[in-house]
């Protein structure tokens, strides 16, 4: 998915107000994750440095779509 694809995509869904990409990688504020990336890519087009950025937000769509369940921890 290109940058403009992946902004349309999370412009036309509800958003969760917290993702985990990965174990102990959590997205407390989605909205602001989806902000910060955009506005990088944006800045910064055509440079390699982006890639993690498109990275991110295709797992964020994984997340989104399939959202990882852990356990809750119990603290002792």
């Amino acid at each position: 998915m290109t940058a403009e694809e992946l902004e349309g995509y999370f412009t036309g869904i509800e958003l969760p107000a917290r993702i985990t990409l990965e174990s102990g990688v959590v997205v407390e504020d989605v909205p602001l994750f989806l902000e910060s990336h955009f506005a990088y890519i944006k800045a910064h087009e055509g440079s390699k440095s982006i890639a993690v950025y498109m990275l991110r937000l295709h797992n964020a769509i994984k997340a989104i779509e399939t959202p990882i369940e852990y356990p809750e921890k119990h603290v002792v």
